[in-house]
Formats: C-alpha cells, structure tokens, sequence
C-alpha cells in the first residue's frame, strides 16, 4: 500500500533542510538495514529522512530508523509531486555512471536491431519479452531504423532468475537468429527452448545496479534514462533535441 504523505496538513513548509542534521544512530541504522552505499537526506517533513539506494530507489526512514515508509511526498499548496522531482534529480546525477556502465557491454550480447544506412542515435532499451509495452515499443522498431535510429535491447526479466520469462529471454538469446526469437516472443509466437553461455542474468542484475525498476526503459547514449514505453514519433524529436 502506497503511503502518501501531505505537506500542508503538516504545516511544515518552513523547515530548513538544510539545517537539520542527520543523527549518527540513524547513519549507522540505515547503513545496517540498507548497506553501506546508502545515502541519507533530510525532507521537509521534521523527523522523516530521505533514503537512497544503490539502486537509486527512494524510501524514507524515521529519526528513530523504526519505521520505513515507501511513497511519495506531495506538496499541496504547490501542487507538485517532491518524489518525483526527486527522482528525476537523481537520474540526472546517474547519468554518466549509466552511461560507463552500458559502454562496458559489448554489442554482441545485445540484441540489436539497426538502420540499414547511417545510425545517428543508439537507444539501450531494457526488455522483457512479456510485457506488454515492450511488445508495443518493438512494433516501432521500423519506424526508429529508418529515421536511423539503433536500438540494443538488454535483458531484464521482471519476474527475475529462474522464472518463465527468464527462461524464454535466455531461448532468445541462444537462438541461431537473435533478432527473429525476440520478434517472435513479443509477438507471443513459440521460441524454441535454448541454452547456452549468455548474458540475461548479468544485464538482468546490471539493470537493477543502475536504477531499472520496470520495463521497457531506455538508456541514451549520454546515460540518461528515460522510464516507460515511448513511441517513435515522441522518441525520435526527442532524440533529436538531445544532439
């Protein structure tokens, strides 16, 4: 259950964040629970502390560290979602360790679709062959190869190591014909079971260390990622703005 926490029934929209310091005990309590990469910051509710990941995943955590609350903080006189300005602050920040991250992957163990001609813009997209805005971004797959757009897709199956959608990515990436099993699974076509030395479990735990938590999400050339299904004709003025 989402906990959502507003502000103006608070009446703290005063605080200074940048005031207020971070008890010790909470340090050593969250370092505890959450690892030691954990960072900690204030928020503008008193005694409640931002909590971030290695993941990038935002929780937040009591003074006292006894209580954990997953949500967002909206603040209602101005009508803004803080969360989520927090999150996308955050990606930003992320950028150029995504970015270093993704060129570790050597090409081949993607599987990727190209423009005939010259490629202008390469989009990493993070899939899974059972879902269902993956199935529909792959569908624009012709449209992005003729404005010259690359697509690579990395595996990441939701359902995680050893579930169905794990096994099938694996069958796809074992196939003779890489690209044709992808086609064929996100058309909920018959993918020929297949084994082989392969990627998925360590593009599946790469996606989980950068900030993926759904699909289909896509990581520019510059790092940046972009959460959630785009179709071409968004994702390509948008690559363009970006050149």
């Amino acid at each position: 259950m989402r906990i959502y926490l507003m502000l103006a029934l608070l009446a703290i929209s005063s605080l200074t964040l940048a005031a207020e310091k971070i008890p010790s005990a909470l340090k050593d309590t969250a370092k505890r629970v959450f690892g030691e990469e954990v960072r900690l910051a204030p928020t503008p509710i008193k005694g409640l502390y931002e909590v971030v990941g290695d993941g990038g995943d935002i929780l937040y955590i009591s003074a006292d560290g006894r209580y954990i609350v997953a949500g967002n903080i909206y603040d209602v006189y101005k009508n803004k979602n803080l969360t989520n300005e927090r999150r996308a602050q955050l990606r930003q920040e992320q950028n150029p360790m995504r970015k270093k991250a993704i060129n570790a992957v050597k090409e081949r163990k993607m599987v990727v679709f190209a423009p005939e001609t010259k490629t202008r813009y390469t989009v990493n997209v993070f899939t899974d062959v059972d879902c269902g805005y993956c199935a529909k971004f792959h569908q624009e797959i012709p449209a992005l190869n003729k404005a010259g757009v690359k697509v690579r897709y990395l595996a990441f199956p939701r359902a995680g190591v050893g579930s169905p959608t794990y096994k099938k990515m694996v069958s796809v990436w074992c196939a003779k014909d890489r690209q044709q099993a992808m086609t064929d699974a996100k058309a909920r076509r018959q993918v020929k079971p297949a084994w082989c030395k392969n990627p998925v479990k360590s593009q599946y735990e790469l996606g989980q260390r950068i900030g993926i938590t759904g699909t289909p999400a896509m990581v520019l050339s510059n790092g940046e990622l972009l959460p959630g299904y785009l179709p071409a004709d968004k994702l390509i003025p948008l690559l363009e703005s970006k050149q």
